[in-house]
């Protein structure tokens, strides 16, 4: 097996891992967390269990269908361009970046199919302050964007 497919395969793995696990969690979120209760796991972290209509953080929550399927297509059009960008990728490092931000997107797009939102269950807070909740694809979406761009800025002044 070559190295271009090895490196594949394993972001693959890498994608796959981030949708089943995302799922796993939010399954068990779904099934012992009751609607509207504050679990405390740490200082400033409790799981909660939240429905997200809209895009990321809550915005663009839609009001009618046509909203809905109009972010539906949204984050298929994203999943799409990323796949793309990732084919056109020949660095190892960023092809798995791309692969968390894949698998993540997926996730979520599959709570939107299943629930009709986003499952969201970390919930982030100092005294009163609230981050908007959160969940694992979130996060894994979240740091890949991160990692593309800190690894693009190193790369370049390489």
């Amino acid at each position: 097996m070559n190295k271009i497919r090895k490196v594949n395969v394993l972001c693959t793995i890498v994608g796959l891992f981030v949708i089943i696990f995302d799922q796993a969690i939010k399954f068990s979120v779904l099934a012992f967390v009751p609607n509207g209760t504050h679990i405390a796991v740490c200082q400033h972290v409790n799981l909660i269990l939240t429905y997200n209509y809209g895009t990321s953080f809550g915005l663009l929550s839609p009001s009618n269908a046509m909203q809905y399927y109009l972010i539906v297509a949204l984050m298929f059009f994203c999943i799409a361009f990323v796949v793309y960008v990732y084919t056109k990728l020949h660095r190892t490092t960023e092809k798995l970046f791309c692969s968390l931000l894949i698998g993540g997107a997926i996730g979520n797009l599959i709570d939107r199919f299943v629930h009709g939102a986003v499952i969201d269950f970390v919930d982030v807070y100092y005294n009163t302050w609230h981050w908007p909740a959160f969940n694992f694809a979130d996060a894994c979406i979240s740091c890949s964007v991160g990692l593309l761009i800190l690894y693009n800025l190193v790369a370049t002044k390489s």
